[in-house]
């Protein structure tokens, strides 16, 4: 059963606005990042956020999802593609729940993979239970000489606890570098004029009608590295049961969490044709995918890839890597040549099908 994996990609994008910076009037600045060449000597040039990124693999796995290809269960936070998560509609209105995590990860595929945040204000008698106390805990404790100084003690953490709220998060399970240029390799970005005109009024009034505008757009050959934790999916990492400590692993049913793996798979195929930022409406980029390096194992972790903004990243990747037993590396990259224990694939396609062949049941049966 794979248990993890990372890809390390190669873009060309032609005339793209995915990720926007600053506004300033009727100007929009595409996002730019200052970064150190193998020199060492510092540029700046065009890139797009590991958030963007993780947001798309997202937005990648929702349309997967609600479109029928897996069938996964969502929470309607994540349905409806609100950064609300994990939350419900009540009265109309999505608001954000506060339960267990594994009750959680078992309702909802996305709060599983790409994990949450929970920030929480209780009310008092919420806040008591959280501390394991009952409104008349203080009277059922026998009395000491320090009796007095106790009950400030416990009063003054309710009070804490009733002002602070509570905080829960669950770690994604994918992660993402940031989008950068592939050092060596020039990229441009150029700002263009739109304009609209709105065709309600008259020819005299056309010039005061039009809405002019400037965005900028680049283009250039870029790279990002990113990981997949596929053995946490669908599992807790430790959760108390009783008086005694269990580590307990699958919270849902072994069928729905092989979906779930495979959606957040396939979210990369999406990725890889150039749905990975903002503009998609009217700046689609034209994207070619030069280079694709993964490293899966079915074993445990492995180290992230170097990335590919860097000339030699195959071959050093390659030398990061545990031994072949413990790990595969397939590549597509065209006509480049790569090092021993590299598997080199004719298609991307091909390299999606061999992590499908390694998603299959691990027999645990869990919640059935």
């Amino acid at each position: 059963m794979l248990k993890f994996v990372t890809f390390a990609v190669k873009l060309q994008l032609n005339v793209h606005d995915l990720n926007n910076e600053a506004v300033a009037g009727n100007v929009m600045d595409i996002r730019m990042i200052e970064f150190l060449n193998e020199a060492g000597e510092k540029q700046e040039a065009p890139a797009v956020s590991g958030r963007m990124l993780k947001h798309w693999h997202y937005e990648a796995m929702r349309s997967l999802i609600l479109n029928g290809v897996y069938n996964v269960s969502l929470c309607d936070g994540c349905k409806a593609g609100e950064p609300i998560r994990p939350a419900k509609i009540s009265s109309n209105k999505l608001q954000q729940i506060s339960e267990k995590e594994s009750k959680i990860i078992e309702s909802c595929g996305i709060c599983d993979i790409h994990g949450y945040l929970i920030a929480k204000k209780q009310g008092k008698s919420e806040a008591r239970d959280e501390l394991g106390e009952g409104d008349n805990s203080s009277e059922n404790e026998a009395p000491d000489n320090d009796g007095k100084d106790k009950s400030k003690k416990r009063n003054q953490t309710k009070s804490k606890a009733d002002e602070q709220g509570i905080s829960a998060r669950r770690s994604s399970r994918a992660m993402f570098s940031w989008l950068m240029p592939v050092l060596g390799v020039a990229s441009t970005v150029k700002q263009v004029i739109h304009s609209r005109v709105s065709q309600q009024r008259s020819e005299a009034e056309e010039n005061a009608s039009q809405m002019i505008f400037s965005k900028s757009y680049a283009s250039g050959i870029y790279a990002f590295v990113s990981a997949l934790d596929v053995e946490r999916i669908g599992r807790v990492d430790l959760a108390l049961e009783g008086n005694a400590n269990k580590y307990q692993r699958d919270v849902v049913k072994s069928g729905q969490r092989i979906n779930r793996i495979k959606a957040a798979l396939e979210a990369y195929r999406l990725m890889l044709s150039g749905q990975i930022g903002a503009s998609l409406s009217h700046a689609l980029p034209h994207c070619t995918p030069t280079e694709v390096l993964v490293v899966c194992s079915e074993e445990g972790p492995l180290p992230f890839p170097v990335s590919p903004m860097y000339s030699d990243y195959i071959a050093k990747t390659a030398g990061l890597m545990p031994a072949a037993e413990r790990s595969k590396i397939f590549l597509y990259s065209g006509n480049k040549k790569y090092p021993d224990g590299v598997e080199k694939k004719e298609k991307i396609d091909e390299i999606f099908e061999e992590l499908a062949n390694m998603v299959k049941s691990d027999g645990t049966g869990a919640g059935i």
